[in-house]
């Protein structure tokens, strides 16, 4: 018997897959579905020492773990590859950092690096450059007025983050500035002497190159020269992935580290403190220890070692573990930030950029539920507020404050029908005509005698001084409360439904008459004139 109720008919016997996670199976005329039984997830050891990531591919039922290509760099610069390897590299030139080796989504990461002030030619980050899909995304750090702020140029174009585009968004903490690619899951961040690439194993793993290496869970591998060879030393390495074709000279060697005894490393000692005892075992601390010591002994200036202990923290953030550590540097790591005016509705909005609000990045924030008012000053407006009697909100487009009268609703009729029960009508606030009630129990009720009960609308109703003879609780008396029925000239007091006392209606034309009579005259009679 085939199976007529499915799309295409199935015969007899025929089993065919449903869906990912479930299996069809015609018998006898009727279709038997069994769901995919998953085997075990397998744990995955990474080699760059974060924590692998449950995924589930969507053409695929059962979840797998995944490792993550992470690659991030700091100080003058230190660089880790996405495989977990740490090398430091002083070369004053544009490189790539990460190039597809054989280009699937056009994608790749070039950074500039330059002199900065060292006496022994340091090289710091300068900017990075993001190209994608015909885009050039270009991120830098600027001192303005003694405030380091972030810019970002889209194809030469001066943005303001947040910035939303089909292919990407951009989003900054005043801190960080973050670029999103929702179609390949990639995510970079800059922060003027730190930078970090993300990308997705499943997507990148075996196709990348650079100075960040080749993200394959392997760390062998991670000094790929652009011939494709294996070179045995990172820094030399990452010399021959300068850009646009030209030599940028010789690669510096590497400068011998003063003795501890002539340089003050003792802000290094943070990292390895109880200060991020919670990430010691996820993130090896031992590079950033290495590279916070470096760049104090040849800047010869305590705060550069702030730039190591930042990027742990990030590096810890990422891994879902956040550290308050500026506190333990004794103000000399302290943050001078402004907070940064941005449209956060393409954030906030349901869609490709929805995974931003997930990230846990250092910075200046309004609390949950409100939004910086306005890019003059420090102060977080609510984003909608009742103001008098209006509701007023702070447009996310615009940052421009409209407000409405409130909407008085109309509530649905209680019935107070269980013994002891009864009415109290309160009014609502800015709502002076409509009422709303609900159900009270005279025994929960303390009412002095002499006190008003709140009981019916139309009426007043007072704790008597008189008892119920077999209660012997006071009892309450109630009287209609008056109403004005008198009307003047041409005018009837009509009952109006629902109200407790009518109104004065015009019934009848007024006519004042030369003798200064006054008469009334039913609409439709003719009057003449004298």
């Amino acid at each position: 018997c085939e199976c007529l109720d499915v799309h295409p008919p199935r015969k007899d016997g025929e089993s065919w897959l449903a869906s990912n996670c479930t299996r069809g199976t015609c018998t006898n005329g009727t279709v038997h579905y069994t769901n995919t039984t998953c085997p075990p997830l397998k744990p995955v050891v990474c080699a760059n020492n974060f924590p692998a990531i449950k995924i589930t591919d969507p053409n695929d039922c059962c979840p797998h773990y995944e490792c993550q290509c992470i690659c991030y760099g700091w100080g003058d610069p230190h660089y880790v590859t996405f495989d977990g390897t740490y090398y430091g590299f002083q070369g004053n030139c544009s490189y790539w950092l990460m190039k597809e080796i054989v280009p699937k989504y056009n994608f790749s990461v070039m950074i500039d690096n330059d002199y900065c002030g060292a006496l022994d030619g340091l090289s710091c980050p300068e900017s990075i450059t993001v190209f994608y899909n015909g885009l050039t995304i270009f991120i830098t750090q600027n001192d303005i007025n003694g405030t380091f702020t972030n810019q970002v140029f889209v194809n030469n174009k001066l943005i303001n983050p947040a910035y939303g585009h089909k292919d990407f968004g951009v989003t900054t903490t005043g801190i960080d500035t973050v670029l999103i690619i929702p179609a390949i899951q990639a995510k970079i961040t800059f922060s003027g002497l730190i930078f970090s690439i993300y990308l997705p194993y499943n997507l990148f793993s075996g196709n990348t190159e650079g100075q960040c290496g080749t993200c394959d869970n392997n760390r062998t591998d991670d000094c790929r020269l652009p011939d494709g060879k294996i070179d045995p030393s990172c820094p030399n390495m990452a010399h021959q992935w300068h850009t646009n074709g030209t030599d940028c000279g010789s690669p510096p060697p590497p400068p011998t580290t003063p003795a501890p005894d002539t340089c003050n490393t003792t802000l290094c000692n943070v990292i390895m403190s109880r200060v991020f005892e919670a990430c010691h075992k996820i993130i090896a601390y031992k590079p950033f220890v290495t590279g916070c010591e470096f760049d104090i002994c040849h800047m010869h200036n305590n705060r550069t070692g702030c730039t190591s202990l930042q990027a742990y923290a990030e590096a810890c953030a990422e891994a879902g573990v956040c550290i308050e550590w500026r506190n333990a540097t004794n103000g000399l790591c302290g943050m001078q930030l402004r907070y940064t005016l941005y449209n956060q509705k393409f954030i906030y909005t349901a869609n490709v950029f929805t995974a931003m609000t997930n990230m846990t990045t250092e910075g200046c924030y309004c609390p949950n539920g409100t939004i910086l008012l306005s890019s003059g000053t420090n102060e977080c407006a609510g984003a909608t507020w009742t103001e008098g009697c209006q509701n007023c909100i702070c447009e996310e487009d615009t940052l421009q404050v409209f407000c409405s009268p409130i909407t008085c609703s109309t509530n649905s009729p209680v019935a107070c029908d269980q013994e002891g029960q009864f009415k109290v009508y309160q009014n609502e606030s800015c709502c002076l005509v409509e009422k709303i009630y609900f159900c009270a129990e005279f025994l929960t009720l303390y009412i002095q005698v002499g006190d008003v009960v709140p009981m019916k609308p139309c009426e007043k109703c007072i704790c008597s001084n008189q008892t119920d003879a077999s209660s012997h609780l006071h009892i309450v008396e109630c009287y209609s409360m008056p109403c004005d029925t008198h009307c003047p000239l041409g005018y009837e007091y009509q009952n109006n439904s629902g109200q407790c006392c009518g109104t004065c209606v015009q019934t009848s034309c007024i006519v004042t008459l030369p003798n200064n009579v006054t008469q009334t005259l039913k609409v439709g009679v003719c009057v003449c004139a004298l």
